[in-house]
Order: structure tokens, then sequence, then C-alpha cells
């Protein structure tokens, strides 16, 4: 999901102590995660918005640079023309910055595209093949093909979570036996069945990886390939305890989805199954801010819940 910023963000008013080190605490956050994943342009774009917020202008047009080159190496070519075109307007002669913008040109000609005024949102993202441009097959043409988290769906029920869809994952990559996999659907399906109040739902990837810590890493790393969605260490996040509440709680404790951070229109929502599309769905509808999703270790993601809303271990 590409996010979209206010460009040459204008403060309304003066930062207070607090607001000032949540905003440090999230640029040390999303610092460390470009370490591992440094072309992750959700990422970049929240730190490029957070730097500018506190007054870092050199290192949020730094990062305005980097957004543009991992823009471009994606091949979503329009929205590195917009990097780039911000990036000229506080420095008009920037020789790399003029080299991209005509190296784009020429790509989007050779491709036979029309540069248009006022072009699409989403840019024109390079076909990475038959696949979805996350790397999942688009609808349910083949028989154990996994959904495409980013076209365009029928309004889902709830009871799917996204399960059956991990479970083939997990069987696919060969991480467990399928009978394995099958039994931990099994007891997760009894745990989570009817669900209310404010009982805290179970995890397949937790349950079948939950002594294995080896196995959970290789089921963490093949979702992020994946789905490229970033990878967040939730277990080291101060998380201001309004924040998932601003969620009602079928879907942070019912889908085990943690809202950790906000910054302007966009709220940062960690999760450990990014196949439960319907409960992705369900969160856009309830809240009117851009929604990035990250993905999570699941024990993080319940031991979060459990200290926000004081619940107790789950039997």
């Amino acid at each position: 999901m590409l996010l979209a910023f206010l460009r040459g963000v204008v403060l309304e008013h003066t930062l207070s102590e607090e607001e000032h080190s949540q905003i440090v605490q999230t640029i040390e956050m999303f610092e460390v995660i470009l370490q591992t994943q440094p072309d992750d342009y959700q990422s970049l774009e929240i730190l490029k918005e957070a730097y500018a917020k506190v007054g870092r202008a050199a290192d949020s047009l730094k990062t305005s640079r980097r957004l543009a080159e991992a823009y471009f190496n994606s091949g979503s070519y329009t929205l590195a023309m917009q990097e780039c075109e911000v990036i000229l307007l506080k420095e008009p002669n920037a020789p790399e910055i003029l080299a991209m913008l005509g190296d784009i040109e020429t790509r989007l000609q050779a491709a036979g595209h029309q540069i248009a005024t006022g072009g699409s949102k989403t840019g024109l993202i390079a076909t990475a093949g038959a696949n979805g441009s996350n790397g999942l097959t688009h609808g349910a043409a083949h028989a154990g093909s996994l959904v495409d988290l980013q076209t365009g769906r029928h309004p889902q029920s709830l009871q799917d979570r996204g399960d059956e869809h991990l479970a083939k994952f997990l069987v696919m990559q060969q991480l467990f036996p399928e009978e394995e996999v099958a039994k931990a659907m099994e007891t997760v399906k009894k745990l989570n069945k009817d669900l209310t109040g404010q009982a805290l739902a179970a995890s397949l990837l937790d349950k079948i990886c939950r002594q294995d810590t080896d196995k959970l890493d290789a089921a963490m790393s093949g979702l992020i390939d994946r789905t490229k969605f970033a990878y967040v260490p939730i277990e080291y996040y101060d998380i201001d305890r309004q924040i998932p509440r601003m969620l009602p709680d079928n879907l942070t404790l019912g889908r085990l989805f943690l809202p950790f951070d906000l910054i302007s229109r966009t709220i940062m929502i960690a999760c450990c199954n990014p196949f439960d599309a319907a409960g992705r769905d369900a969160v856009q509808q309830s809240l009117d801010y851009t929604v990035t999703w990250y993905l999570a270790r699941p024990g993080a993601i319940i031991k979060a819940l459990q200290d926000v809303y004081r619940l107790e271990t789950r039997a």
C-alpha cells in the first residue's frame, strides 16, 4: 500500500514535549527498520514526515532522496517523479535528481506511456510478471493459490480470518507438514469461535511456531518477501495506550491488529497474518486515516494487547 503524505509539512501548533518525544521515538524505530529494509518506501515516507515535524529539514530532504530512489528502483516511476519534483523545489540544480527525471521520462516513453499531468496517485508500477505487484496471485485462479492483498475485492465476511491462506503459505513454503498445519488450524478455529467482548484471539502462526523460533523467523521472513510488508519489532516499541483503542475491540483483540503509532493522517498497524483481507478491509472502513500495515511477531502483538487492555494470558 502506497502512502500519500502532505508535501512540505506546516505545523499548526508548537509540539508539546510529549508529542516531540513520541515523534523522536518514531524516528528511532524507523531508522532501525530501514537499516535492514533500506528500500521500504512506506517507512521512508513516515521517516521523512517525522523529520520534518521536529524541524530536521536536512534529514527530511536526505530521506526524500532515498524515497525517490526507492520508488524508482521498484518501478513506481510517477511517484519517483513526484518526489524528484519536491526535491528540485529546494535544490533546483541537483544533478542526480535531474538525471533521474531524465531516466524516468526515457523509460516511460520506451514503454509507450505518456506522462499526463495530475497522473495516477498510485504511480505507474512496473509489472513483475503474471502475479500481483506484491507477489500474490490475483483472485483465486489456481487451486492452492494465495489471494492478492492489493487488488480490489468484494466485501468479505468477517468470519474469514485468512487462516486458510496462511496455512497454505506455511505448507507451500515447506515450513511445516500439512498434517501439523491442519491440526493447528482446527485448534485455532475452536479458540476463535464466537469471540465476544475483550476475548483475545489465537494466532495460527503463534500456535504452530511457539516452540520453534527458527521456524517462526523463517515464516516471518517468507511473509515479508511475499507481501512486501515491513517488519516492526513491536516488543521494543513504547506504545501509547490510546492508539490501539482507536479501533474497536473486535479488530484489535479479535483479529490481533495492533495500531502502534500515529503521524499526521497516517496510522501504523502491526499484524501477524497479512492474509486476513476481510479484517484489514474492516479496519480501513473504521478509520478516517491512511493505514500502513506492518508485520510483527504474534507473541509480541499478543503481549502488547494484553498490556494495553490489562488482560490475563489466555489459556
